[in-house]
């Protein structure tokens, strides 16, 4: 079966929708998302246009501060007044940041419920005690995938050990019943320890790095890899040979991509109730 993204997204963004209406409608808001990027690369410009426009189909005044050129100390000043602002309910640092700034000490001066990436070490951590009010948006958009077409628990193996995909998306999966293997660089037979498994993730940044000798036929297959070839998109699953093997598997483009620009703001929405709640706004 194709276990398709889009239709995993717009069911959410439904139910987003739904729910910040409810709440401008009662408090009378227009909640924002500030993006922060630092420097001029292509990528990171492309990924935060494409957060401005979905915002707007829900409702979200998604705004763009864009530093030429910053130190560490200056945009840390920067989250710290965005922190304090009430009328700005989400903050997302961009990435890659330029040489010499630590992405994860940026972020972590960014308070917890204005994390909408999940990328602070608060909300990582809050993971571990289930609490998912924030997670990495990528994780999330995996697990919504497997819930929606409903792949039962059972044994994942994720190749990958970020703190974007691999470490959140394990607590996740556990989070869930699941077995969870986290595979990478290091670890040996990784084909066969995939092929011993019911759910294969992979987020390693290789083209068509996943090939049939990693997969059964009873083999659900997450590709989270998006990889540039020429004018090409490819994921890290060699797509044709596998999905010929495989019980499910996600397509790249229109997979996990699209429900993880979708997640962002449901961590957003989480977000903004814990500020309406508390009496932040």
């Amino acid at each position: 079966m194709l276990l398709d993204g889009k239709v995993v997204a717009n069911k959410k963004m439904e139910i987003l929708k739904g729910e910040l209406e409810c709440i401008v409608d009662k408090y009378k808001i227009t909640p924002e998302l500030r993006l922060i990027q630092v420097g001029d690369d292509p990528a990171s410009t492309i990924y935060a246009n494409s957060k401005i426009k979905r915002g707007s189909k829900l409702g979200i005044d998604v705004t763009l501060e864009k530093f030429h050129e910053a130190s560490p100390s200056e945009l840390i000043k920067y989250i710290t007044e965005a922190n304090a602002t009430p009328k700005i309910n989400g903050v997302m640092v961009e990435s890659p940041l330029p040489v010499g700034f630590d992405f994860q000490e940026v972020v972590n001066n960014i308070s917890f419920y204005k994390d909408t990436d999940g990328m602070t070490s608060y909300n990582q951590g809050n993971l571990y005690t289930k609490n998912e009010m924030i997670a990495p948006a990528t994780a999330r958009a995996v697990v919504d995938i497997l819930e929606f077409y409903g792949i039962p628990p059972g044994n994942a193996c994720i190749i990958n050990r970020s703190s974007v995909v691999g470490r959140p998306l394990g607590m996740l999966l556990l989070n869930r019943d699941y077995t969870v293997t986290l595979c990478h660089s290091k670890t040996n037979e990784i084909d066969r320890i995939a092929r011993e498994n019911d759910v294969v993730v992979v987020a390693v940044g290789k083209a068509n790095f996943l090939g049939t000798s990693y997969v059964t036929e009873e083999s659900t297959v997450i590709d989270v890899g998006i990889n540039y070839v020429g004018n090409k998109i490819y994921g890290d699953v060699d797509f044709h040979s596998v999905g010929n093997k495989v019980k499910n598997i996600t397509p790249v483009p229109g997979g996990v991509g699209v429900v993880t620009a979708t997640d962002i703001f449901e961590n957003f929405l989480n977000g903004l109730k814990y500020q309406v709640d508390k009496g932040l706004i």
